[in-house]
């Protein structure tokens, strides 16, 4: 008896951790389970099923369908066209069977099982209950209801019913629809701003930005609106789209293109901000004021790799002003690593060098404060040797190599400068021994005075 009460207590615990387990574990999960959106087209057919807590819904259809007023019938189906709407819920089925004869004539079938029923009045008036909800998740009639509610009160109207709608999918065809009408700069303002705030899809909400930029990014209005309404974008792959396409209008102006540029700084990834600058500097004839813009934006790559990619190319393929110059010799600063900062200033000396004597000495400064290591500082003085500096120049650059700390590069680059310096004036040449002094071996230092005597 004991043994035997022991026993249904075990298979008592088991059965009840095992009705624990089959428990969902929270009621996001649940919702997530139960409930779910397709939808398929195939040769003019669309097929829609939706699942939601125990009701299963169906609709296949085919053709342009018409609503009614209201939105609790359907009025027109295109010549040949059907729509079938079959529900389930809890082991209940109904369905309407709706199709379009060769006069345009429309034959209504109500089914509750498989018992066909009289459609009026069962039929219409299940019909009124469930297109209440088709309306609002599928995309049936939106057409025709967008023409109704922008006919009764414009764009405000039908941006009110976009309101009312849940799906993304729904609302981007419903934004597609209005933006065929003929709106105004305030119905734009409006439209682009909505849709930032309604649709939490990058990829609708980029789509619907990329096929209306000559309208949006018509004046300073619609273009301030666009950037609010971008800036919602999360993924930096839709972001990058989004840019690049404007990028690539030629409509747009270089003034615009600066505002529309405020937009990589929302992007993290450094690969995308770099495709973005370098589509920028691929296709747009910028203006100095413009190229400073990329050069600013190209501050915020944390990559050295990628921050680099963009600055050579700014080096070899656009012109540097002096205020542009500038603002390229401020980011090299953020370049942390000796390899990469000597490559942009090597490019840089090989190139576009201002023969500024101010900019020669930033330049100077960013090479002392910046380069560790002495053999990358060694490839960018010898390259300075290369350059057609002046007296003035010549001493600032000899003055700057107190930082080479080994007697072998030391001697490299005063070699390098052996004879500009014993063509000079007596103050270039007690220049070059000053810095000679700087070196401990004999033979070093022999060899790099014996070449200006």
């Amino acid at each position: 008896m004991t043994k035997s009460i022991i026993n249904q207590k075990f298979i008592f615990s088991i059965a009840f951790f095992a009705l624990l387990v089959t428990l969902p574990t929270n009621s996001y999960a649940q919702t997530n389970k139960s409930k779910s959106y397709s939808s398929t087209d195939n040769n003019g057919k669309s097929k829609i099923h939706i699942t939601n807590n125990g009701k299963d819904f169906k609709i296949e259809y085919e053709g342009d369908i018409t609503l009614s007023d209201d939105d609790k019938d359907i009025v027109a189906i295109s010549r040949g066209g059907f729509i079938e709407i079959e529900r389930s819920s809890f082991g209940n089925r109904r369905r309407i069977v709706i199709e379009s004869d060769r006069s345009g004539n429309l034959i209504k079938k109500y089914y509750e099982g498989r018992k066909e029923k009289e459609f009026i009045p069962d039929g219409k008036k299940w019909l009124a209950e469930v297109m209440q909800e088709i309306v609002r998740t599928t995309t049936i009639g939106a057409e025709s209801r967008v023409n109704r509610f922008y006919g009764k009160g414009g764009a405000n109207a039908v941006l009110a019913e976009i309101g009312r709608i849940e799906s993304d999918y729904v609302n981007s065809k419903y934004f597609e629809l209005l933006l065929e009408k003929n709106l105004n700069d305030s119905e734009l303002v409006n439209t682009i701003k909505t849709a930032g705030k309604e649709i939490d899809s990058d990829h609708y909400l980029s789509s619907i930005l990329k096929s209306n930029q000559k309208a949006f990014l018509s004046n300073s209005q619609t273009i301030s609106a666009y950037l609010d309404a971008a800036k919602s974008l999360n993924s930096d792959h839709y972001m990058t789209s989004v840019l690049k396409q404007v990028i690539n209008d030629k409509s747009i102006n270089d003034d615009q293109m600066e505002s529309l540029l405020e937009l990589s700084k929302s992007v993290n990834s450094d690969h995308y901000v770099t495709q973005i600058l370098t589509e920028v500097m691929d296709n747009r004839e910028l203006n100095s004021q413009n190229i400073s813009k990329i050069i600013s934006l190209s501050k915020d790559i944390q990559s050295d790799h990628y921050k680099t990619q963009i600055l050579k190319k700014v080096i070899n393929d656009k012109g540097l002003s002096s205020g542009a110059y500038d603002s390229f010799l401020g980011t090299l600063n953020d370049i942390n690593s000796d390899h990469y900062i000597s490559e942009v200033i090597n490019e840089l000396l090989d190139n576009k060098m201002n023969a500024s004597s101010a900019s020669l000495s930033k330049l100077l400064d960013i090479v002392q404060s910046s380069i560790q290591s002495d053999h990358y500082a060694t490839t960018i003085y010898k390259r300075m040797g290369n350059q057609n500096l002046s007296e003035d120049q010549l001493i600032l650059v000899l003055e700057s190599l107190k930082n080479v700390q080994s007697d072998h590069y030391m001697s490299q680059v005063l070699l390098s400068f052996a004879n500009k310096v014993k063509g000079s004036s007596e103050r270039v040449k007690s220049a070059y021994r000053t810095a000679a002094k700087s070196i401990g071996s004999d033979h070093y230092y022999g060899r790099a005075v014996k070449a200006i005597d």
